[in-house]
């Protein structure tokens, strides 16, 4: 049984159904899609990912619309051809935002409810379009009792690619309050879009140097429902660019997530926030599942494995990911440049592979745990990227910001202007590289595995080691120290009685 719901669909997906129910002659209009499930570890998502429009007399337009059953037959077989659930939408031409179901509009989906799980099991999901301002509201209708369907209302509708427009529904998500430590906020980009703002689930991967800082932008402008991501542990080396972390998480080997989530609460302008963290990576199975359950995804991590699962979870699962990165050239004591990118993966946009985020020769490497093996790393030359850690502070900080300028031109479309592509910034020479193309031709991820959800035949996720011996060594130190005491006796004793 769904019990949390959202749907999502692709800007051209979103454009396709745009143009045919906003009718010139201001009627109503009717049409099918099919969805693809995107399992979270507490919510699921529909995926839109084929629009089946009608023929000539699949329905019939009198003020209100009705469809025919050989318009229903047709959509409900092609969907079960391909593995798909069956969507319907209808039109409320001059609704605006989220629109709800009336009498008749609720009678006429739970009537072939029924029929449509029986013909493709899966539930049909009902969609209602606002025409006023091309708006979409959503649920899913699922069995209660024989006989009998109910919908559930979706949280919110995503439209994702090189715009990213969120329409809550404002029953279950209400608009937050508002509150005096948010006016110089509010008054850059509106009430509207701060009540959108504030509203996105944002997960942030890594919160390390760059992760940090994310965090912090996030709680002060707003955001009140933010997800962590980290298995590491504060230590001595992170001091120097790790905001808001002390000697004192040091020694008592705080989790990243736990020092994440206090400065965010320390820092929240928000009414209410509220603050999941999850000591996992996300290619560990819970970690990916936990991160599908989000709006949107902040990747601040500088491995191949998890910039190949946050790729697959912007594409297969249309859950936008603002990525960058930091390359600083060091040799021999002296600083000979440095240089920073940020990028926005998506649908229509360039995915980090095709943007050389990550090798994916090096993903098999880690799985294996050979990034972890200091005899593995030693063998590597000088300059191999895998080798490269320097940073600082300041570099941090301007990584960062990169993102979140990324983010914010995502989501508020400044002049109209939402995707200013992936941008490279050279320290040296002051200069910005912009690419505005998306992905290379014959990418499997904005092509063949774009929107499969649940149906991805890529596996991405698996055991990690180096997280499991990062937790169990947090485990192992919280203990009291007789019983460390006393457990090394016992090693001890064990190794000559």
């Amino acid at each position: 049984m769904i019990t949390r719901f959202s749907l999502a669909m692709t800007t051209d997906v979103a454009q396709c159904l745009t143009r045919h129910l906003r009718r010139a002659d201001g009627q109503e209009d009717c049409v099918f899609v099919l969805w693809r499930p995107s399992t979270g570890s507490r919510r699921t998502t529909a995926l839109i990912v084929e629009v089946v429009l009608p023929e000539d007399g699949d329905r019939i337009v009198h003020g209100t619309v009705d469809f025919t059953s050989e318009y229903f037959l047709r959509a409900a077989g092609i969907a079960a051809e391909e593995g798909c659930g069956l969507g319907f939408i209808h039109a409320h031409p001059r609704g605006r935002r989220w629109q709800r179901l009336n009498d008749i509009d609720y009678a006429a989906e739970a009537s072939f409810s029924a029929q449509a799980i029986t013909l493709t099991g899966l539930p049909l999901v009902g969609m209602t379009f606002a025409g006023g301002d091309a708006r979409f509201g959503a649920r899913v209708w699922q069995r209660h009792a024989p006989r009998t369907y109910v919908p559930t209302e979706a949280e919110n509708v995503r439209v994702v690619g090189e715009r990213f427009t969120v329409t809550f529904n404002d029953t279950l998500v209400p608009p937050p309050e508002t509150t005096n430590r948010q006016v110089r906020t509010v008054s850059a980009w509106g009430q509207e879009t701060q009540n959108d703002l504030a509203r996105l689930h944002v997960g942030v991967v890594g919160t390390g140097s760059v992760g940090m800082l994310i965090v912090e932008a996030l709680a002060r402008t707003g955001l009140q429902q933010l997800s962590f991501f980290d298995f590491d542990t504060v230590e001595n080396l992170n001091l120097d660019r790790l905001l808001h972390a002390t000697d004192r998480d040091v020694r008592l080997h705080r989790a990243k997530v736990d020092i994440a989530a206090r400065a965010a609460r320390r820092s929240a302008t928000g009414a209410d926030i509220h603050v999941a963290t999850h000591e996992l990576s996300v290619v560990e199975p819970d970690g990916f599942a936990a991160a599908a359950d989000c709006d949107l995804l902040f990747s601040c991590v500088d491995r191949p494995w998890p910039r190949a699962a946050l790729n697959l979870l912007a594409y297969a699962h249309l859950i936008p990911v603002v990525d960058g990165g930091i390359l600083v050239d060091a040799r021999s004591g002296h600083l000979k440049g440095a240089e920073w990118r940020a990028h926005v993966a998506a649908p229509s946009r360039a995915c980090m592979e095709c943007l050389g985020q990550y090798d994916p020769a090096h993903v098999p490497v880690e799985r294996d745990g050979l990034l972890d093996d200091p005899a593995y790393i030693k063998g590597l030359s000088a300059d191999h990227p895998l080798r490269r850690k320097e940073n600082v502070f300041v570099f941090s900080a301007s990584a960062a910001a990169a993102q979140l300028n990324q983010f914010l031109t995502m989501v508020t479309a400044p002049s109209g202007i939402a995707d200013t592509g992936a941008h490279l910034y050279h320290l040296t020479t002051g200069t910005i590289d912009q690419r505005l193309e998306g992905c290379e031709a014959g990418c499997l991820y904005d092509g063949q595995l774009r929107a499969l959800g649940d149906h991805t035949p890529v596996k991405v996720t698996g055991r990690h080691k180096a997280a499991e011996r990062a937790r169990a060594a947090r485990l192992d130190a919280a203990r009291p120290w007789p019983l460390r005491f006393r457990r090394g006796i016992d090693n001890l004793l064990s190794r000559y009685w």
